[in-house]
């Protein structure tokens, strides 16, 4: 009875830990977080700059597959 009660009061405080960071360091237990949702938006917006980027580069022979 005894190891069932620490036991239980072991996973009942582990769990208060990581609900704890959970809400105060989502990152860090992979939830998704303001600082996920600002990288999120930054990969959205750059395939539009990064496609322009790519149209102006000139074009290697030597480099283009064939």
């Amino acid at each position: 009875m005894e190891i069932a009660l620490v036991m239980g009061l072991f996973f009942l405080v582990c769990t208060m830990i990581f609900v704890f960071i959970a809400i105060f360091l989502p990152e860090w237990v992979g939830i998704t977080g303001k600082k996920a949702h600002e990288v999120m938006r930054e990969h959205v917006e750059s395939p539009a700059a990064n496609s322009q980027a790519c149209e102006e580069a000139p074009k290697d022979e030597k480099t283009s597959p064939q």
